[in-house]
């Protein structure tokens, strides 16, 4: 899966690179514009190091290597972040911890690039996407939706040290 970023790169019109703590400023930035979202889960305004904290944390028995934390560039501007955990928790199956676009990114072209990733997921032997959407984002729920992601089950985690209900979507690739 290290092609990832770079068929996606050939893929769409923005750079795609692994991301690093050099880039925290700009995550940061990306991802203030969805305080509306974090409210859902947080009681105070997102810090730079929870925006941040995706870059070193992996999911229970993930090894390093599984990790694929891309940011898509536009003349050195982050437009976009994708996390994702390939192989698991099984082979062929990739994770989606989150997805973020810049606000000015309209919502067709924020549905194209996730589209485009998962196409490239499937040429790079996925055959299945999962992730889980928080019970309260009904705007997650319908975008998601309308990338053929189907809810598949319901349960609780914690997000930020609290209980949340969330939805297992789905989608066959």
């Amino acid at each position: 899966m290290e092609a990832l970023a770079t068929q996606l790169s050939q893929q769409l019109p923005y750079e795609v690179r692994a991301l690093s703590h050099e880039d925290d400023a700009q995550i940061y930035a990306l991802q203030k514009q969805y305080q509306r979202y974090f409210d859902l889960f947080m009681d105070h305004k997102l810090t730079q190091r929870e925006a941040t904290s995706d870059l070193d944390e992996l999911a229970a028995e993930a090894a390093v290597a599984q990790k694929q934390y891309l940011g898509f560039f536009d003349e050195g501007q982050l437009m976009g972040t994708v996390d994702l955990t390939i192989d698991y928790p099984l082979p062929q199956l990739v994770w989606l911890g989150q997805y973020f676009t810049d606000q000015n990114i309209s919502a067709m072209q924020r549905r194209e690039m996730l589209e485009n990733i998962l196409q490239t997921l499937k040429q790079l032997t996925a055959v299945q996407v999962q992730l889980f959407v928080l019970k309260a984002d009904k705007d997650g729920q319908q975008f998601y939706q309308q990338l053929a992601f189907e809810p598949i089950s319901e349960t609780r985690t914690t997000i930020a040290g609290d209980w949340v209900d969330v939805a297992i979507y789905q989608r066959n690739l």
